[in-house]
C-alpha cells in the first residue's frame, strides 16, 4: 500500500520543512508550498489525501486557496494552521468546509493526532460514498424490476392503507400511484369480495394470526372505467394474490408486524379462458348427442325415403299419386338437410369443397328457414349471372342459418329479411378497406334486417368467440363466431354494418371461380335406374334399414345376404358357401366398426367389392377408405334410384331403363 501524500503549505519555509519531517517519520509523504497559488498548482497537478493549510499568506491566503481546493474536489481534507486563532476564524474556516485547525505554535502529538484523526475521517467518508453509490445501485435494480413487474406490488400498514404501490396498478387497473397512497386497500375491492380483503387486513393487525404466506382470490376495480351491458367483467379485474406479513424488529428485540406485502396477479384472461373452455367442453358433449340423434334419424329417414321410392316405381310420373309421393321425397331431403346440419353442429360433416352457384344455396336455404319462421318475411334479389365459388356447401349452409337466425332474433315481432347476390371487382385499395386477402372477382351476399340495430362497442366484439348479449342458457355465443371462421377458411370475408334502430347488414366475400360450377341437384326426369344381378352382403346394424335396403335390392334385380354386425359378415365371406359379389358395408355398428370390419374384409378376400354407407361418418374417415381400396359410398339417407347409381358404378351391370 503505497504511504498517504499529505501537502503542507505556509509562507514560512522552517515552519513547513518542520511538519514534512514530523509526518514523514510516521510514514506520510509530504510536498511544501509557500504560498496559496502555489498550493492550488500543486493541488490541481497531484492527489493529496490531506492540506495542511496556514491561514495568513501574502497573495492568496487559507481562506481563499481553501475554497479553490474545494472546487477542483469536494471531497477534500483540509486542517488550517493559525498563529492568530479565534473563534470567528476557526468558525469561517469550518463553514468553507475544513475539517479541523491547529494553532500555532503546537506540540508534535496534537499534529500526529490531528492527522491521523482527518485521515481517519476521510476514509470512513470514501467508504460511506462507496455504500451509498452501492445501495442506490440496488434500490434501483429493485425499484427497476418491481415496477417493471406484470404483477402488481402493494404493500399495507396495519390500518389496510396503501403505502408503497408499483407502476403496474397503472397499466392494469388505471390507479396512479397518488390515486391509492395513503388511502384504504377495501377501495379498490369488489363489493362481493370486502369480506374476504377484510380478513386480509385484519391479519395485518395482528401476527400472531399471520405468521406465513396467504393465498387470496379478489377482484379489483379499474379506474374510470365505464362498465359495458355486454361485457359485466369490464369494470373489474381478477386478481390472484399472494401476501405476507412484514415482521420488523421491535424495541424489546422481538419482531412485530408493520403491515402486509403483495404480490397480485391479472389472471381475468385465464378465468375467461377456462369459462370458454367449459363452455366448448359443453358444446361438445351436445355435438356428440347431436351427431348421435342425426345418425338415428337419418336411419328413419332411410325407411320413408327407400319405401317411398319404391312406391313411386308403380305409378307414373304425371298421377297424382306419384306428385304426392315426390312432396314426401322433398320433405324427406328437408329432414336430411336437418341431419346434415346437425352432423356440421357435430363436426362431423360429410361434404367437401366444389364449384357452386349460391343462388340454389340462398334460395333452399331461405326456403327452409321461412318454414320455420312463419312471422319472418324473407325477399330475395339475386343475380342471374351470378359467378361460382368453391365451397363446402354444409359449412356455408351453416352460415346462413346462422345469419337468419340472427336476424330473425333481432326482429322479435316479426319482420324482413332481406337477401341479395351480385359479382363484384374488388380493386387493390379495397384490401386494406374491406380487409381482403386478395384483389378480384368476388361473389358478395348480403344477409339484412330491419331489427334493433347495434351500437359501435357491440360491432367490435359480435364475432368474438362465446361473446353473446342474450341471457344465460339462452345462447352460447358461437353462432357468429363460427360463420365468420368458415367464412375465414375459405379465404373470404364477413362484415356487418348496422345502426341502432335501423337494422343490420351482414355481408360475406367469396373469391369467384372460372371453374365449371357443379348442378346442385339433378332434375329427376334425368335420373335412370339400373337393374343389376348378383348377390349383395347387406351388412347393417338398423332392423328397419335392412329391411327397405333388402327390398330396394330385390327390387333392382339383386339377391340378398343381410347380417347385422361386421363379425357375421366375415363368418359369411370366410365359410364361401356362396359367392358375393359386393357388400353393402354401413360404417357406425357396435363390436365393430365398419372401417374394423372392411379391414377384415380386405385379409379374406382382397378383391371384393365394397360400397360403404353411412349418414354419420366423417369424410375424413371416407376418404382414408377410399384410398385404401373401397370402391364407392353413398350416404344415407338415399332412394332406389341412388343406391342403382352406385352399384352400377361398382358391378357395372348391363341392363337398366328410365324411371
Amino acid at each position: 500500500m503505497e504511504p498517504q501524500q499529505i501537502l503542507v503549505v505556509d509562507d514560512e519555509k522552517r515552519i513547513v520543512d518542520s511538519i514534512s519531517l514530523c509526518l514523514q517519520r510516521e510514514g506520510f509523504q509530504t510536498i511544501g508550498a509557500f504560498n496559496g497559488k502555489e498550493a492550488v498548482k500543486l493541488f490541481q497537478q497531484e492527489k493529496f489525501d490531506l492540506v495542511l493549510l496556514d491561514i495568513s499568506m501574502p497573495g492568496m491566503n487559507g481562506y481563499e486557496a481553501m475554497e479553490h481546493i474545494f472546487q477542483m474536489d469536494e471531497d477534500a481534507v483540509v486542517v488550517i494552521i493559525t498563529g492568530n486563532a479565534s473563534i470567528e476564524s476557526a468558525v469561517r474556516a469550518l463553514k468553507i468546509g475544513a475539517w479541523d485547525y491547529l494553532k500555532k505554535p503546537f506540540e508534535y502529538a496534537d499534529l500526529r493526532k490531528t492527522v491521523k484523526n482527518a485521515l481517519s475521517q476521510k476514509q470512513i467518508i470514501a467508504d460511506k460514498k462507496a455504500m451509498s453509490v452501492r445501495l442506490e445501485a440496488s434500490e434501483k435494480q429493485y425499484e427497476y424490476m418491481v415496477n417493471n413487474s406484470p404483477d402488481l406490488i402493494f404493500t399495507l400498514d396495519k390500518t389496510g392503507c396503501f403505502t408503497f404501490v408499483n407502476h403496474q396498478f397503472n397499466k392494469v387497473l388505471g390507479f396512479s400511484w397518488h390515486d391509492l397512497i395513503g388511502t384504504s386497500f377495501e377501495n379498490i375491492i369488489h363489493e362481493k369480495d370486502l369480506l374476504k380483503a377484510r380478513a386480509l387486513i385484519q391479519a395485518g393487525k395482528n401476527g400472531s394470526l399471520f405468521n406465513e404466506t396467504r393465498e387470496l382470490h379478489l377482484r379489483f376495480k379499474k379506474a374510470k372505467q365505464k362498465k359495458s351491458k355486454y361485457d359485466p367483467y369490464s369494470s373489474f379485474a381478477f386478481m390472484e394474490l399472494k401476501a405476507a406479513p412484514i415482521n420488523l424488529p421491535a424495541i424489546d428485540n422481538k419482531r412485530e408486524c408493520k403491515g402486509v406485502h403483495v404480490v397480485a396477479r391479472d389472471v381475468t384472461e385465464r378465468i375467461n379462458l377456462e369459462g370458454q373452455l367449459r363452455q366448448a367442453q359443453k358444446m361438445e358433449a351436445i355435438g356428440t348427442l347431436a351427431g348421435g340423434i342425426a345418425h338415428d334419424f337419418n336411419n328413419i329417414l332411410m325407411g320413408v325415403q327407400g319405401y317411398t321410392s319404391l312406391v313411386k316405381l308403380g305409378f307414373d310420373r304425371g298421377s297424382e299419386e306419384y306428385k304426392k309421393l315426390a312432396n314426401i321425397d322433398e320433405y324427406v331431403a328437408n329432414g336430411a338437410e336437418m341431419a346434415r346440419q346437425l352432423l356440421g353442429f357435430a363436426q362431423k360433416t360429410c361434404y367437401g369443397t366444389n364449384p357452386v352457384n349460391l343462388n340454389y344455396l340462398l334460395k333452399m336455404s331461405a326456403k327452409m328457414f321461412g318454414r320455420a319462421k312463419k312471422d319472418i318475411l324473407i325477399e330475395q334479389s339475386l343475380d342471374k349471372n351470378l359467378w361460382g365459388v368453391v365451397i363446402d356447401e354444409g359449412q356455408i349452409k351453416q352460415v346462413l342459418l346462422n345469419l337468419f337466425v340472427n336476424a330473425w332474433q333481432a326482429m322479435p315481432d316479426g319482420g324482413t329479411i332481406i337477401i341479395k347476390s351480385e359479382n363484384i371487382v374488388a380493386a387493390e385499395q379495397w384490401i386494406n378497406e374491406f380487409g381482403l386477402e386478395d384483389a378480384g372477382n368476388y361473389v358478395k351476399v348480403t344477409v339484412s334486417d330491419m331489427g334493433m340495430g347495434m351500437d359501435d362497442e357491440l360491432i367490435t366484439r359480435i364475432f368474438d368467440p362465446f361473446f353473446t348479449t342474450k341471457e344465460q342458457g339462452q345462447g352460447t355465443g358461437l353462432g357468429l363466431a363460427t360463420a365468420y371462421g368458415i367464412i375465414k377458411s375459405h379465404k373470404g370475408l364477413l362484415k356487418v354494418k348496422s345502426q341502432l334502430g335501423k337494422g343490420s347488414s351482414f355481408m360475406i366475400f367469396l373469391p369467384a371461380t372460372p371453374a365449371k360450377v357443379k348442378r346442385s341437384f339433378e332434375p329427376e326426369e334425368n335420373r335412370t335406374i339400373y337393374n343389376g344381378k348378383g348377390t349383395i352382403l347387406l351388412v347393417d346394424d338398423e332392423a328397419g334399414v335392412i329391411e327397405v335396403c333388402s327390398e330396394m335390392l330385390e327390387n333392382l334385380g339383386y339377391k340378398v345376404k343381410a347380417v347385422t354386425d361386421g363379425m357375421q359378415a366375415i363368418d359369411i365371406l370366410k365359410s364361401r358357401d356362396f359367392k358375393i359379389d359386393l357388400v353393402l358395408l354401413d360404417m357406425v355398428m357396435p363390436q365393430i366398426n365398419g372401417e374394423q370390419t372392411f379391414e377384415k374384409i380386405r385379409e379374406v378376400d382382397p378383391d371384393m367389392k365394397i360400397l360403404i354407407c353411412s349418414g354419420y361418418t366423417k369424410e375424413e374417415k371416407i376418404q382414408k377408405m377410399v384410398e385404401k381400396g373401397c370402391d364407392e359410398y353413398i350416404l344415407k339417407p338415399f332412394d332406389v334410384v341412388a343406391l342403382s347409381e352406385k352399384l352400377n358404378n361398382v358391378l357395372s351391370p348391363n341392363v337398366s331403363y328410365e324411371v
